[in-house]
């Protein structure tokens, strides 16, 4: 990763003809547009993304936060980077930078400037100064907080007059060197919510005991897959047959499908469609992501872990990575566990003791239900966006009380211990 995040934006490296054409058409453009009448009374929201229609975490969590300004009223405004097929060519960020700065001009002045990605901070630089908006953010997933150098980060967004935001208080931390930042975790589509909570539990149908694990395909290794399969082999030893799944945005590398075809009981599903995906959920007795942390390139961790609430949505208990942000994913040992450290071993050890009493893991993926139903309320994350994107309340409704997680009947008994949460 360069210093600049996977976009590759370099701040002064736009000297090219292809660029200089693009930015003369542009400021035509410019000239010719006239700003747009005011459609929303509450203000507009200016949002740059890196992509569109291309799949992946970031998409998701960009998605739902247009999604819930949208339910306020305001007005968003979206410029995207790339779109299938397209790369990250000089060609394709020129034309980002000339269509960012047409709507900065368009639509100004805005209430909100949202940068979906630091790698488009450059961009974001000189549509500020056109934008004028009351309020400015850039948001940082995960690895992109390594992965960009503080100096470039630090001038670039005070430059910007964005203030930092994250999925995470892990992440959270890591970005205080920025000043203080915003912590608005992801949210969850309402029609995908209500998919994973209407699928029926399969769990435990055939007897054979089922870990699913779901992430992008291309990550195999930084998601920890080696070592969960060797944790999968550690616990046959002990408990008998266990089934391994695993799922996610493809395609699938050739290496991964190699590695998979190494272990007895091992499923690949490469990019399932929602309703699939759904039932993976449902048929699953424990969900586990074993991400590994690394703040040295190539840059590695989870910045919160949206597949752990879609788990628990689907009533599935889940083991998280043992450091990250995923650790505000989950109730620790009432709706989820994490092992001792990274190593097959202790993750083994956590999959063994919670898949000998299926019982009580039954009853710990209905406490993670009801939680995951609680945090993920599409009412009480739209209110929570627009408090913080917009400087707002929402003039209908207030944000429900959270209901009580029932403490399970032993903390202590048959659980492997639970670390405290690295931050």
């Amino acid at each position: 990763m360069s210093c600049t995040g996977w976009l590759g934006w370099r701040v002064g490296a736009v000297n090219s003809k292809c660029f200089s054409s693009t930015m003369r058409n542009m400021k035509n453009s410019m000239r010719r547009d006239r700003p747009a009448e005011r459609t929303s009374p509450i203000g507009d929201v200016l949002l740059l993304a890196p992509s569109r229609g291309r799949g992946g975490g970031i998409e998701r969590y960009l998605a739902t936060l247009e999604q819930a300004v949208d339910r306020s009223g305001a007005q968003v405004h979206r410029v995207d980077l790339l779109s299938p097929g397209r790369r990250p060519t000089l060609a394709a960020k020129a034309a980002f930078a000339a269509r960012a700065l047409v709507a900065a001009r368009r639509y100004a002045p805005v209430r909100c400037l949202l940068v979906g990605h630091p790698g488009l901070l450059p961009v974001a630089v000189a549509v500020a100064a056109l934008a004028r908006p009351r309020r400015s953010f850039v948001v940082f997933h995960g690895t992109d907080i390594w992965g960009t150098s503080l100096l470039r980060r630090t001038y670039l967004t005070r430059l910007a007059r964005a203030r930092p935001l994250t999925v995470s208080s892990f992440s959270a931390g890591a970005l205080l060197p920025l000043g203080v930042p915003v912590v608005l975790p992801p949210g969850i589509d309402p029609r995908w919510r209500q998919t994973l909570e209407e699928t029926p539990r399969l769990a435990g149908v055939d007897g054979q005991p089922v870990v699913l694990s779901v992430f992008r395909l291309s990550e195999w290794r930084q998601k920890g897959l080696p070592e969960l399969a060797k944790a999968i082999q550690q616990v046959r030893r002990g408990l008998g047959a266990v089934r391994l799944v695993v799922a996610g945005q493809g395609p699938a590398p050739s290496d991964l499908i190699h590695f998979l075809d190494r272990f007895d009981d091992a499923e690949l599903r490469v990019s399932p469609s929602d309703a699939e995906l759904a039932k993976l959920y449902a048929a699953a007795d424990l969900f586990a992501l074993c991400t590994r942390t690394s703040v040295r390139p190539p840059c590695s961790g989870e910045g919160f872990g949206i597949v752990l609430a879609e788990a628990q949505l689907a009533g599935c208990p889940v083991v998280a990575p043992f450091s990250g942000g995923s650790a505000d994913a989950y109730v620790a040992r009432v709706t989820g566990w994490s092992p001792t450290d990274e190593s097959a071993e202790a993750l083994a050890a956590v999959v063994l003791q919670l898949l000998s009493d299926r019982d009580c893991l039954a009853e710990a993926g209905e406490r993670a239900q009801e939680w995951a139903r609680t945090v993920t309320d599409p009412d009480a994350y739209a209110e929570q966006t627009c408090r913080i994107l917009l400087g707002r309340d929402r003039p209908s409704g207030v944000m429900p009380l959270p209901r009580s997680v029932p403490r399970p009947r032993d903390a202590s008994a048959g659980q492997a211990a639970d670390p405290m949460p690295s931050r």
